[in-house]
Parts: structure tokens; C-alpha cells; sequence
């Protein structure tokens, strides 16, 4: 997904134990700026490419995203039409990263 700088990548594996990404950009950057069926866990996602553990911290500003129980999509989209891109939403995710 994230074409990430090799230098970076590598750095991170070595020295990092966990990333935090925060915010609505740097999550779509994770995903690749692509969509994905919200149900697709975040591991299978990011955190089998991702360098080390991630965890993603995101209130819901764009119509992407993954890891997200179905019927809570389902609850959202009950409560609110535009829940996906209003900022009343949002995910914190967890994913083990490439090397575990």
C-alpha cells in the first residue's frame, strides 16, 4: 500500500516496537487511498506490510476504510447518512505488522 521509503522501513523494524498513525489523511494513506469492504480486517489490510506493530487512530472523514463490524456499519448508517465522511464516527485499530 503505503510506498514507504526504504530507509524508513528499515529503521522502523529495527527500532520501533509501535507506530501510531493518527488522522484522516495518514489512514488513507495506510490504506493505499483504495477502498476496501469495511468488513476486510485492518491486519490482513495494513498490518501485514506494515514494518512494525500500528495502531491507527482515525475519525471517518472519507468513504474508505476496513476492519469495521458489520453491524456496527450497519448501526452507523442507521444514525447518520453522511457517517462516513462527518467526523461523528471514528476507528482505533491495532495490526501486528510484517515481522511478527
Amino acid at each position: 500500500m503505503w510506498d514507504m521509503p526504504n530507509p524508513l522501513r528499515r529503521d522502523m523494524k529495527m527500532k520501533c516496537d509501535l507506530a501510531f498513525v493518527k488522522g484522516d489523511a495518514n489512514y488513507r494513506r495506510l490504506l493505499g487511498d483504495r477502498y476496501w469492504d469495511y468488513s476486510a480486517h485492518f491486519q490482513d489490510v495494513v498490518g501485514c506490510y506494515f514494518p512494525c506493530h500500528v495502531c491507527a487512530l482515525r475519525t471517518l472523514k472519507a468513504e474508505i476504510g476496513c476492519g469495521m463490524d458489520k453491524e456496527e456499519v450497519e448501526r452507523a448508517k442507521s444514525l447518520d447518512d453522511e457517517w462516513m465522511v462527518n467526523g461523528r464516527f471514528g476507528v482505533v485499530q491495532f495490526g501486528n505488522g510484517e515481522k511478527y
